[in-house]
Order: C-alpha cells, then structure tokens, then sequence
C-alpha cells in the first residue's frame, strides 16, 4: 500500500511543458539596421559619384567640343592668312618674273624664226609682199632694200610684186645691214621698215603696252 502512494505523489509534482520565451537581442538587431543604412548610404554615395561623373564627362565633353571648335576655327583662320600670303607671294613673283619671261619668249621666237629663214628662202617675198600691201597708192616707185642673201629670190619675183602692188618701178638693192628674211622699202614719202628686228621689236611693244611693263 505504501508503494502506490508513492507513485501518486511523482504524477502530482510532474509540471506540463510550456515553451521557452526568447527574448531578442537587440545588440543584433541594431547591428542590423545599422548594416541597412550603411548599405544605403553607400548606394547613395554610389549614385551620388555616378551622377557626378556624368555630370562632369558631359560637362568635359562640351568644354572639349567647344575647345577644339575654337582650335579648329583658328587653324582654319591661320590657313586663310597663309593662303593670302602664297596668293600675294604669287603675284609678287609673277611681276618679278613677267619682264624675263617676256624675253626669253622673243628671243626664242627670233631663233625660231631665223631658222625658218635658212630653211625657206621664200619668206622675204612674204614679207616684202606684206610691206608693199603698206605703200600709199600715189607712190610711183620703190625701192626694196634686202639683205645680199635675198636678193636673187626678190628680183626672181619682181614682176610677181609689180602685179600685186600696181606699181610699176620697183628697184632692188642688196644691202648688209638687213638681216636675212626681213626688206626696207624705201619711198619718195617715207620709208617702211619690216626688218626681222623691226618686227620683233612691235611685237614686244605691244606686250609691254598690254602689261603695263616700262620699258
């Protein structure tokens, strides 16, 4: 009988479970938040640093765009002075130059046509028969003065030029002076000369008159 009331006696001290209540650390949870706001900051601060890059490339980029415009636009107007330069440069020199260039010319035209003189022993009846084109009707007679060289082909030609002219005294004297290919027509009112010289010396006349060069 005593071992039963035993028995009874270990139920009634025996207490129902009831659950642990944990309370929450707040050390941790602080550190939470401040884990939080750290991140935003930072996420802030990154945003912030992005937005100033931005900020600053477009702000770079436009000073750039506007600095080499400026730099552009003064090569370009360093260009247009060096141009002008080259320009009145040009010209300067195409003066200083024009007077030789206008030599040379006629002198190489004059050997040119020396050597068209030895070649075609025709050419002083041309000329002759131009020059006598320049006597005035009322003139009787001429002579036509030539060099020695010319001398037999004007007289092989000479009633050829009688013809042509209507003069009917046409005399022919050989003379030294006159360089081959060119005569001098000699009249009762004048004289014509269209000596090779003569001619070159109009034509470079005339080419001083048109630019303006002294002579």
């Amino acid at each position: 009988m005593e071992k039963k009331s035993s028995s009874n006696n270990a139920l009634d001290s025996v207490q129902p479970y009831s659950p642990v209540q944990f309370e929450e650390d707040t050390s941790l949870k602080e550190a939470h938040k401040k884990e939080i706001k750290e991140e935003d900051i930072h996420a802030r601060v990154k945003a912030s640093e992005n937005e100033g890059y931005e900020k600053g490339y477009a702000a770079g980029y436009d000073k750039g765009v506007k600095d080499g415009e400026k730099e552009t636009a003064l090569k370009l107007k360093r260009l247009e002075g060096i141009i002008k330069e080259l320009e009145g440069y040009k010209e300067k020199k195409t003066n200083e130059l024009l007077p030789w260039i206008i030599d040379l010319s006629l002198e190489i035209a004059k050997r040119v046509i020396h050597k068209e003189v030895e070649l075609d022993k025709n050419i002083v009846m041309y000329i002759a028969q131009d020059a006598i084109k320049k006597v005035e009707e009322s003139e009787e007679s001429i002579v036509i003065k030539v060099n020695p060289l010319d001398y037999e082909v004007i007289v092989a030609n000479i009633n050829l030029l009688k013809e042509q002219s209507g003069l009917k005294n046409i005399s022919v004297e050989p003379q030294s002076t006159i360089s081959p290919g060119g005569c001098y027509i000699e009249m009762q009112t004048g004289e014509i000369d269209s000596r090779i010289e003569e001619q070159m010396k109009e034509i470079h006349d005339a080419i001083n008159t048109a630019t303006d060069r002294e002579m």
